[in-house]
Parts: C-alpha cells; sequence; structure tokens
C-alpha cells in the first residue's frame, strides 16, 4: 500500500497572507482527501505565516510550509516545493487562486486514464469565463501543434512528480513557465488537455494584472532563454512565430533600456 499522498499540491506564495486562505478552504472542502499541501513562502512580510498556523492546527498532518528568508523568485520557490513533495503526482496552484468544487476528484480520473505525464485541466475566471481559445476541446495535443498555439490559454498543470523532477522550472529567470511544459511536451511528444474545470483564476488583482506591463526586463530574459532553447523548433514549425518572438523581444529590450 502506497502511504504517501496521491497529490501534493505545490504553493509559491509572496505576500498573500490577506486572500491565500481561499486558496486553502477551497482544498480543504475537496471530497478526495488524499492530498497534501506544501506551501512556500518566498520572504513575504506580511500575515501568511500566521494564516498557516492557524490552519495547521487541525490540518498539520497535511499541510507544510517553508519560508526563504529573502525573495528568490516564483520558479525556485516551485522547485523547491517539488522536491518536499512526496505525492505521485504534482498540482501547481497560485496562492490567490481557487480549485473548483471537485478538482481533484477530476484531476485524480484524469490520471486514472491518460497515457501522459502532463495535464492540463482548464481554468475559468471569477466571472466565469474560460481562459482558452478552445473551451470545448478535450484530448491529447501534439508538441507540434502546442508549439504552433493552436491551443492557448491558462490552464492548471498537474505532472508526475518523477518526471517533473527531471525538467523542472527554470532558475535563472522570473517566471516563463511556459518553457518547462514545451520541454516536457517535447519530450514525450504530446500532453492532455482537459476542459474539466479545476481551477478558479484570480484576475480581479491589480499586482497581476499589471507585472506583465511593468517589468520588461524580466520578459526579456524570459524570451531570450525560451529562443536559446527552442529556435530549431520555430524555425521547423513556425517560422512566422520566430519572427513575432524576435520582434517581442526587441520591443521589449527597447522598452527595459527606456525604463531604466
Amino acid at each position: 500500500m502506497d502511504v504517501n499522498p496521491y497529490f501534493s499540491i505545490i504553493v509559491p506564495t509572496y505576500n498573500r497572507g490577506y486572500i491565500i486562505n481561499k486558496m486553502i478552504d477551497s482544498l480543504i472542502q475537496q471530497e478526495f482527501e488524499d492530498w497534501e499541501l506544501i506551501i512556500v513562502d518566498d520572504g513575504s512580510d506580511d500575515s501568511t505565516n500566521e494564516v498557516i498556523e492557524f490552519y495547521k492546527k487541525d490540518f498539520s498532518a497535511k499541510i507544510y510550509y517553508f519560508k526563504f528568508d529573502k525573495n528568490k523568485g516564483v520558479n525556485i520557490a516551485r522547485n523547491f516545493g517539488a522536491t518536499k513533495a512526496k505525492g505521485n503526482w504534482l498540482v501547481f496552484q497560485d496562492s490567490d487562486d481557487e480549485f473548483t468544487k471537485h478538482a481533484l476528484t477530476i484531476l485524480y480520473d484524469l490520471t486514472k486514464r491518460v497515457e501522459v505525464p502532463l495535464i492540463w485541466s482548464a481554468c475559468i475566471t471569477q466571472s466565469g469565463k474560460k481562459m482558452t481559445n478552445q473551451p470545448e476541446f478535450e484530448g491529447y495535443v501534439s508538441f507540434k501543434d502546442l508549439w504552433c498555439e493552436k491551443l492557448k490559454g491558462e490552464y492548471l498543470p498537474t505532472i508526475k512528480r518523477e518526471v517533473f523532477l527531471r525538467f523542472m522550472f527554470p532558475e535563472d529567470i522570473k517566471g516563463g513557465e511556459g518553457i518547462l511544459w514545451h520541454r516536457i511536451a517535447k519530450d514525450y511528444g504530446r500532453i492532455f488537455v482537459s476542459n474539466k474545470i479545476t481551477r478558479i483564476y484570480n484576475d480581479r488583482l491589480e499586482d497581476r494584472l499589471s507585472v506583465k506591463k511593468r517589468n520588461f526586463d524580466r520578459l526579456c530574459k524570459v524570451f531570450k532563454k525560451d529562443l536559446e532553447i527552442f529556435w530549431k523548433d520555430y524555425l521547423k514549425y513556425c517560422p512566422l512565430r520566430f519572427a513575432e518572438k524576435l520582434l517581442k523581444f526587441s520591443v521589449y529590450k527597447t522598452l527595459s533600456l527606456m525604463k531604466g
């Protein structure tokens, strides 16, 4: 019998003490109970610690809290959480989002029937709109189709722990999560995308909405990393997208220099 939890929920957080309780509540209310929650605090200076300790009084065997002494970046926080995880599958959730009512049951059923180690499940905004260009689609998506952006949007990623630990998020940049998912999709040839809704995306936070507009230097580094790794794939599958990426990189670089 496997004594490890089936799911490890990895949640990086930074100064979300005022809202992280909604994410935790949505998890502990799940009917599927074979999970552990690993929260990695990326150097918060707010009430996050007190909020987590409140929940640990009743869920000390299921909730684990780690805190960095300084802000290191979300990718480092996620990777650290994954190294502490014991679950068969990792679910990467954000501290300001929520799970839908039956999210873990949906994910459990998916992991039992799909043939790949990476699953994306649907997200909705707080107003109930699916965050994808193909809201009804469910099935396998090839690396080529994923790469050429035939499917675009925001999804909740669920991945086998042993596979994630072979790849992990790039720690020399902040953000750029798609680089990891594309590496895995390329290695396995495809991923599985579900139209079942598992995540409510908080699209109303001012800092989340504006970060892409203001941090051009961060975006430059992400684009540079992406182009360095995948330039051959761009040229092979989507040369037009390669040209668009180069143009965006040039624009962001210019804006970054202007801002600096």
